[in-house]
């Protein structure tokens, strides 16, 4: 694996004049995120993948109507809780969740913030939902919507 130090990217960079050069860089070095949605991404998840819709909606605790729009594609943003009610239905990782959130254009879980601090804890450890919900509550922070 070629091994660039942050002063040669940041000269190739300098030096990159359009967007598509930029676009045509960022494929070649594999930087680009592949998933233009939340839904795309989401679903090509060996987790999701392993799931039946029936159990993500039982477990996320959504609205059937409404997971089967986000998993269409036809309800294109999600927001943060609904991504997250999924993330933990399927069982995602802490990694892949963050993914989700970034494709989303969700915002982040930021390890200064006592309720996404409870959110992490709960991915790491494999919580459903409805058990985020009780420790959310527990300390006093806001449930998944």
């Amino acid at each position: 694996m070629d091994k660039r130090t942050t002063q040669k990217l940041e000269e190739t960079l300098r030096n990159i004049d359009s967007e598509s050069s930029l676009s045509q860089y960022m494929k070649a070095e594999g930087t680009l995120p592949g998933f233009d949605s939340f839904y795309e991404y989401f679903l090509s998840l060996p987790e999701v993948q392993n799931t039946s819709t029936a159990e993500l909606i039982r477990k996320s605790g959504i609205e059937r109507t409404y997971v089967y729009q986000i998993l269409n594609g036809r309800k294109r943003n999600p927001s943060k809780d609904k991504i997250l009610r999924l993330c933990l239905a399927a069982g995602c990782t802490l990694n892949e969740t963050i993914r989700a959130l970034e494709i989303a254009g969700a915002p982040g879980l930021y390890a200064r913030n006592k309720r996404d601090m409870i959110l992490v804890y709960a991915i790491q450890n494999g919580l459903s939902a409805d058990d985020t919900n009780l420790l959310l509550d527990q300390f006093e922070e806001t449930a998944l919507k």
